[in-house]
């Protein structure tokens, strides 16, 4: 992880004091907090960042779309990670929190108001609803009377879908987006969604690059799973 990477998150960090429980928020605090969790400008390219090591690559490659890549054994995946945690500072719980956005919905709001704002702007910008879990039923039925509420929902750019499916078969795995509703310890309602931004994810020096049209419309369907978050954060049918 390199050096600035670590700068920028550790600020972040310590934006937040530890132990913050969100339950004296404002309306105005939690509109702020929702608003900093996306930037829409465009990424600096990887060969104008200061201070970064150029490590060599594969050369640019040919290959059939809608196809497996050749598996990577799990030691080779362990020793790159453990390689790459060598020199990490955070925590697991601190990792996970890199990896994920989250919006908190206005205190005012009830949970299946929150959901119905949802629904509805995943309809206005055409974002196919594929899925909806209800875990905390089976909780509370099984074992955990007062576990809390939790919902997730699968959106879907069916054309997007296709595409990067035939560009990365393996990034089945990550597809459709999901979107959960949530409550906390103090009751308040949060959405969260896994922060994939090809922005920053294809911006190495390896030649093998995401096809232009194709990285255009994964940033539109990352701005619309960031919009359609917010419409349900404040409410907004």
């Amino acid at each position: 992880m390199g050096l600035n990477i670590v700068k920028a998150f550790l600020t972040a960090m310590l934006i937040m004091p530890i132990g913050t429980t969100f339950a004296q928020d404002c309306e105005e605090d939690i509109i702020e907090r929702n608003q900093k969790t996306y930037v829409s400008e465009t990424s600096v390219p990887y060969s104008e960042n200061a201070n970064t090591t150029v490590i060599p690559t594969r050369p640019k490659q040919e290959f059939t779309p809608n196809t497996m890549m050749d598996s990577i054994s799990a030691e080779a995946k362990m020793r790159f990670m453990q390689s790459m945690m060598a020199s990490n500072p955070f925590s697991l719980r601190d990792i996970i929190n890199l990896m994920v956005v989250k919006k908190q919905a206005l205190p005012e709001l009830t949970f299946d108001e929150v959901i119905e704002s949802l629904q509805s702007k995943a309809l206005d910008l055409n974002m196919r609803q594929v899925g909806h879990n209800t875990p905390y039923v089976i909780l509370r039925e099984s074992f955990d009377p007062d576990s809390p509420r939790l919902e997730i929902f699968s959106f879907c750019d069916l054309q997007t879908m296709r595409q990067i499916l035939d560009y990365s078969l393996e990034f089945s795995a990550f597809v459709p987006c999901k979107v959960t509703v949530l409550e906390d310890a103090n009751k308040n309602i949060w959405l969260t969604t896994l922060d994939w931004d090809v922005r920053w994810l294809d911006t190495g020096p390896n030649p093998n690059r995401i096809p232009t049209d194709l990285r255009e419309r994964a940033i539109k369907v990352r701005e619309n799973i960031e919009a359609i978050m917010e419409a349900a954060a404040v409410g907004d049918f």
